[in-house]
């Protein structure tokens, strides 16, 4: 197992658009993946306005939705690109701490290893979520046109699974076996980029979550019976409150790097879920509805996991903060003198204050938030 919380499938995706510190020409990756991006985009917004017929709408809903999706992924990585320089520091705080575990007993090390593990186990499931589920809605749009192809002879079956408006034909082999090729892999990359980001949010969460059961661990352990240990406690807290220091402001480095990222996401969702929606209930009792209801089903479930992984993201980090104090209060500090004791009172004070992931400054990530506002947008499409 590699000394380090990242996983190797999310450490692939930075290196794919150049995010990923020290690599070799990482700026002209940058560029030439956004330049693909953008280029990508243009052809999808043309294929809009240039389809922008109201009695089609849930043609037009269901390219908007994509195109939506693959825009705010853009967006994302754009914020995540321009605070690499606090994803960089992130990564040498987290380097210093796992280079700091033969310093302490086998327990940490376990509590560390054990975290890595889920953060890599939940990165592989979640970007193999994401790259099958896109690989599904294409198939099932591809599927659907060779199904009406098969109905009726005059109505051609060669439609590219994402719908975007070129400026010359299409229909001739190879060249459309050939774009609806590149348009799968784009449509993977960028549905498997979004995990990488839900992902590399997961790892983060639980490598702090990680020291936080650390520092917790020698709280409990600090106050012990002997009096020949009271000489050395004082110092012993000083250090803990150096690293409980430290968490926070790895905490609140994870937090500026995220806020934008958190708030661009429920932006896309909101929007994007009321696109699926409109376009599920539009498919109902039209001819190849099961087909239509299966991929508007595959990407809502796609749009709601991630939002649910930002909100239990920050829901389990901020119930990691506040159980500092608690460990404080149920460490042997009765056998500390009352002189010394009252250092304590410091470290329970400043656990009082959660750490949080916000959403833009605007609202704090949490399950009550998520519950409120995916209702919240049900009720408005039943309404609807």
């Amino acid at each position: 197992m590699r000394a380090t919380s990242i996983s190797t499938s999310v450490e692939i995706g930075l290196r794919f658009i150049g995010i990923w510190p020290g690599l070799p020409y990482g700026i002209v990756i940058w560029l030439a993946y956004m330049t693909c991006l953008v280029l990508a985009l243009y052809f999808q917004y043309v294929y809009i306005f240039d389809h922008f017929d109201v009695k089609n709408i849930s043609n037009l809903i269901d390219a908007l939705s994509i195109m939506l999706s693959a825009s705010f992924s853009g967006l994302k990585q754009i914020s995540l690109w321009s605070n690499r320089r606090i994803f960089y520091d992130i990564l040498l705080a987290m380097e210093e701490h796992w280079n700091n575990v033969d310093i302490y007993d086998k327990s940490v090390s376990y509590i560390m290893s054990g975290n890595a593990d889920l953060s890599r186990r939940c990165s592989n499931v979640l970007i193999s979520i994401n790259a099958t589920g896109t690989i599904y809605y294409c198939m099932t749009t591809l599927a659907r046109r060779e199904t009406e192809f098969n109905e009726d002879l005059n109505i051609s079956s060669k439609v590219l699974p994402i719908k975007m408006e070129f400026p010359f034909e299409v229909d001739a082999s190879p060249l459309f076996e050939l774009l609806a090729l590149v348009q799968i892999f784009y449509a993977v990359s960028v549905g498997s980029l979004n995990a990488v980001i839900n992902c590399l949010l997961i790892t983060l969460v639980l490598h702090v979550s990680g020291q936080i059961d650390i520092l917790r661990r020698e709280l409990l352990t600090i106050c012990g019976n002997e009096t020949s240990q009271r000489f050395s406690i004082v110092s012993s807290v000083r250090v803990l409150i150096s690293r409980h220091q430290s968490i926070i402001t790895l905490s609140d480095n994870i937090e500026k790097l995220y806020s934008e990222i958190a708030l661009m996401q429920f932006l896309s969702n909101t929007v994007v879920m009321c696109c699926v929606g409109f376009t599920f209930i539009e498919s109902l009792g039209k001819d190849g509805a099961t087909v239509l209801m299966l991929k508007s089903a595959t990407f809502y479930v796609a749009v709601i996991l991630e939002a649910f992984i930002f909100c239990f993201a920050g829901e389990y980090l901020s119930a990691k903060s506040k159980s500092v104090g608690d460990a404080v209060y149920e460490a042997l500090w009765y056998n500390m003198p009352p002189a010394e004791c009252r250092i304590l009172l410091f470290v329970i004070l400043r656990s009082q204050k959660r750490l949080t992931i916000t959403a833009g400054k605007i609202m704090d990530l949490s399950l009550i938030g998520f519950t409120s506002s995916k209702l919240k947008t049900i009720r408005g499409l039943l309404r609807g």
